[in-house]
């Protein structure tokens, strides 16, 4: 099945509700891959990327020069900032980079809401969807939740410190050290610095919570999919005659195949960001636990505690995400085989036997979710990044106590 450029207009209630998240945050990041100004969109994303690449760069450049002022919590969240950095930026280029897959994807899911046929289709679709659109709140609620903390932590602060004999400014910096402020940089430069961190912070922010969610909910519209080819196999009639079953075995073929198709373009899109995911998530997994040593070995029990528990917690949910989704998309393999073989082949005829084993065959080399093509994402997978994370934690742990 081929796609072209043109995004169809028949947008109706049940697209909306399925997409509406997913198109917003792919066009407010400009890799929604319909616009009429392709320049323009690609100027949109490589805006977005320069920022994110600039401030990586001046705050590396920052923490060589003047390093962390000696703050342990300034020094992770210092280290915090670049990785997500990083990782963000890799996230937004690796989707506008494969736009017509992308392309390909949502036209797919778009044809499937405006084609859908039965009741029972219509359910099974909807509760994907309904589970895509939570994933979204999830994902991005707690996101902005600890930006808040953070923000509240290092509030925007002009006044002086009359109690310092030094008349020290008190500035601080959004998740970098308050000692990389010169005392003479001037006010409207000071407000400048601070106003782009901030625009930086929460646009990394909305890149890395909202690109887990956007491939959650496509992903699982794909496991939809099986599920209802899965149903209409269950459902297979033996008392239809040849040509019937002739005519279902080809319409069921075709769309296992382009179900696999997708998954395949699915996987080629995320294997990239999924594992800088893994990689990433695992030492700022690591870093946040340190961060409520640290302030819970000193008796720091407040806003920042709380802080750094959330980020572990959005960490995590990051992970699972993409464990769980690539898990439910491997199952439909062994779900499938199933219900092929074990519906009423014996009563049909030698040329649809073969078709089915065809079927059989082509979903032995099934489609995963992986990261990076090395690792398969499933709840194994997930299992061994959790014992790998809490012993490298527990090696920062004895060296941060015998210091």
């Amino acid at each position: 099945m081929a796609y072209n450029n043109k995004l169809p207009l028949q947008w109706n209630v049940d697209v909306h509700y399925a997409l509406i998240f997913s198109k917003s945050w792919c066009e407010a990041l400009g890799i929604w891959p319909w616009r009429d100004n392709e320049i323009l969109r690609s100027v949109h994303t490589s805006i977005i990327c320069l920022m994110m690449i600039i401030d990586g760069a001046l705050s590396f450049i920052q923490l060589l020069t003047k390093g962390a002022c000696g703050v342990i919590n300034d020094l992770m969240n210092t280290l915090i900032s670049l990785l997500v950095s990083s990782t963000g930026t890799i996230k937004i280029f690796t989707l506008w980079l494969h736009q017509e897959d992308l392309r390909y994807i949502i036209s797919s899911t778009i044809d499937d809401w405006l084609n859908i046929k039965g009741k029972k289709s219509l359910e099974i679709m909807h509760q994907y969807a309904y589970w895509g659109r939570l994933a979204f709140i999830l994902q991005t609620a707690p996101i902005f939740i600890a930006l808040g903390l953070i923000i509240w932590i290092d509030p925007l602060t002009m006044k002086i410190d009359n109690s310092e004999t030094n008349g020290s400014r008190i500035r601080h910096v959004i998740l970098a050290p308050s000692c990389w402020i010169s005392n003479a940089m001037p006010l409207n430069v000071y407000l400048l610095y601070y106003c782009f961190n901030l625009i930086n912070i929460t646009t990394i922010a909305f890149i890395y919570a909202g690109c887990d969610a956007f491939m959650f909910n496509i992903t699982l519209h794909i496991c939809g999919q099986f599920e209802i080819l899965e149903a209409n196999m269950e459902n297979f009639a033996v008392e239809d005659d040849y040509s019937t079953h002739t005519n279902k075995i080809r319409e069921y073929s075709r769309r296992h195949n382009h179900l696999i198709q997708l998954g395949r373009r699915m996987d080629s899109v995320v294997n990239v960001i999924i594992l800088s995911e893994i990689l990433s998530n695992t030492i700022l997994i690591c870093a946040s636990g340190i961060g409520v040593l640290v302030n819970m070995k000193v008796g720091n029990m407040n806003s920042v505690v709380i802080s750094w528990a959330t980020r572990i917690y959005i960490l995590y949910i990051q992970l699972f995400i993409y464990c769980y989704v690539g898990n439910k998309l491997s199952s439909h393999a062994d779900t499938l085989r199933g219900i092929i073989y074990n519906c009423s082949w014996y009563n049909m005829s030698t040329h649809n036997v073969k078709d089915l084993q065809f079927m059989i065959m082509r979903n032995n080399d099934f489609c995963h979710l992986t990261g990076g093509k090395i690792v398969i994402m499933n709840y194994e997978t997930f299992t061994k990044i959790s014992k790998n994370v809490f012993s490298f934690f527990s090696i920062l742990r004895i060296i941060l106590e015998s210091n």
